[in-house]
């Protein structure tokens, strides 16, 4: 048996358990996210977040989802690893650069003393696949910014609607054989949005940085709102920034709060 030390943090409230495998070389990650990310028997979380340094002097960040599938980007979960890096002296660059499946993305970090309040991520290139498109006779735009999102604009509150009972069918839609992120989203002014998601192997969160960007994307692409806009989540708030040209990269501003530090054996 061997001790690991892990530690929580959260994007509002996009919570996963962090693991330096440099330090903690886990010979099946996705085993460990399956039992280790349920709340009730394991340590709790949406998944786990995996770092370790590269050839490149960079870091390689990883995503596990509660089901064990590895996942190609998370915007909560970027800014938490960047919050780490720096706060420990992994990594004291500032803008920084953490690669991830979907490519590598620069950070610039908001500090307060020696401590990571906050982190403006440059998501890439946006691509709007398909507006209109019907999958479980829900329309929407089907967007990647990194990883695939399907959006249904709604003119009714997103806490009213059945995201539970719709999201895993539409999830696994033979539309999307590798799974789809599906946000539900609310225009209430040209300057904010308010949205839910059901996250691709992981259900219900509080909130998806990659979902808030795509939805911005989508919104300013069919002329909703404004180039720069606020998403508010259940977990709290993203600002989301695009030109609405596909040539143009994405940004991404919002906070990372660590949470606690702790031990597991295995």
């Amino acid at each position: 048996m061997s001790q690991i030390i892990f530690d929580k943090l959260h994007g509002l409230g996009n919570d996963y358990i962090y693991i330096d495998l440099d330090k903690y070389p886990l010979a099946d990650i996705a085993q460990f996210a399956r039992q280790y990310s349920d709340r009730r028997k394991g340590i709790g979380g949406d998944g786990v977040i995996t770092y370790h340094k590269q050839p490149s002097g960079h870091y390689m960040m990883r995503i596990f989802n509660l089901d064990g599938s590895e996942g190609l980007m998370c915007g909560n979960a970027i800014r938490c690893v960047a919050k780490l890096l720096y706060e420990r002296g992994l990594d004291s660059s500032n803008p920084m650069t953490i690669e991830t499946l979907s490519g590598d993305k620069i950070l610039a970090l908001t500090l307060e003393g020696e401590e990571v309040m906050a982190a403006r991520v440059d998501m890439g290139l946006p691509r709007v696949l398909e507006v209109g498109k019907r999958v479980e006779e829900v329309v929407g735009s089907y967007v990647s910014v990194g990883n695939p999102h399907f959006i249904h604009f709604i003119e009714s509150d997103p806490d009213d609607y059945p995201l539970a009972e719709v999201g895993p069918k539409v999830e696994h839609d033979a539309a999307f054989p590798d799974g789809v992120n599906y946000e539900v989203a609310m225009i209430q002014d040209p300057n904010t949005i308010k949205m839910r998601v059901w996250e691709r192997g992981s259900g219900l969160t509080q909130a998806c940085g990659t979902g808030a960007t795509a939805t911005a994307v989508a919104a300013i692409n069919i002329g909703l709102v404004a180039h720069k806009v606020k998403v508010e989540m259940p977990g709290g708030s993203l600002v989301i920034e695009w030109s609405g040209k596909e040539s143009d990269p994405v940004y991404m501003t919002g906070p990372a709060t660590y949470v606690y530090q702790g031990i597991v054996t295995i």
